[in-house]
């Protein structure tokens, strides 16, 4: 129901003030040329109290359009002044262990994330909401397997040294299901691939948490646990930015 009324309320004040100011504007601008220098019999004239009207709401209207331009450079520059402390947010070096979900994250682990929610504001407190891949400082053990990296989307895990790792999963399509390999146990994996895994829906209030950051800390939705692993494979490392003024971090030698 509020989106019903918050609608028109915006195009009035984003659209028809500002374009109403500009229109009167302009016509009682043409309307001051028409009575100067414009003669001619049986002249039409609006009496001086209608353009006094006309002129004050012009005026508020053209002051608020100017109070509108003030605070959208305002914001713009907070926004830009703001961008090396986003940075700084979206790509650092963990300075302690931190709990994210069911993860603990090692101190000095490279992290690369997001966050929409962030404006840059300085005391904007630790976060690894909107977390996209890590580089782990050293190897930790997840959805069983030991890790050098990870990242998010899609799920990928870059395993830390040669392992043997089962149950691995498949889909049935008869039963539209994943079920463990019954014919092989485990895979044999080397060190420098890449671990798949099946990430089960974690079932969330999502109307509750709109426009809003997801959980984070040992609420974060991270429950590796619940992981399905399907196959490991030779690909590309997992790639992560460095954090400002530090040099790119290497994957592991293969």
């Amino acid at each position: 129901m509020s989106a019903l009324f918050t609608s028109p309320l915006h195009f009035l004040l984003v659209t028809f003030i500002p374009l109403l100011g500009l229109v009167l504007a302009t016509s009682l601008l043409v309307y001051g040329v028409y009575v100067r220098w414009i003669d001619i019999p049986r002249k039409w004239l609006l009496t001086p109290r209608t353009v006094q009207i006309l002129l004050a709401v012009a005026v508020l209207c053209n002051a608020w359009l100017g109070l509108r331009l003030y605070l959208s450079h305002g914001a713009q520059q907070a926004w830009q002044d703001g961008a090396s402390i986003r940075l700084g947010r979206e790509r650092f070096v963990l300075p302690h262990d931190y709990l994210y979900g069911e993860l603990t994250i090692p101190a000095g682990s490279l992290i690369n994330r997001r966050d929409p929610f962030d404006k840059g504001e300085p005391t904007r407190p630790l976060a690894l909401h909107g977390l996209e891949a890590v580089r782990f400082s050293q190897p930790v053990q997840l959805a069983g397997v030991w890790a050098s990296a990870m990242q998010t989307v899609p799920m990928r895990v870059e395993l830390a040294h040669d392992q043997r790792i089962g149950p691995f999963y498949r889909f049935d399509s008869a039963s539209q299901s994943w079920g463990p390999n019954t014919v092989v146990s485990a895979l044999t994996c080397k060190k420098g691939q890449i671990a798949l895994f099946h990430v089960p829906h974690i079932a969330h209030d999502i109307q509750a948490e709109l426009g809003k950051p997801a959980p984070d800390g040992p609420q974060a939705r991270f429950l590796p646990s619940q992981w399905l692993f399907r196959k490991c494979e030779a690909g590309p490392a997992i790639a992560l930015e460095p954090a400002p003024g530090k040099s790119p971090v290497a994957a592991a030698p293969r």
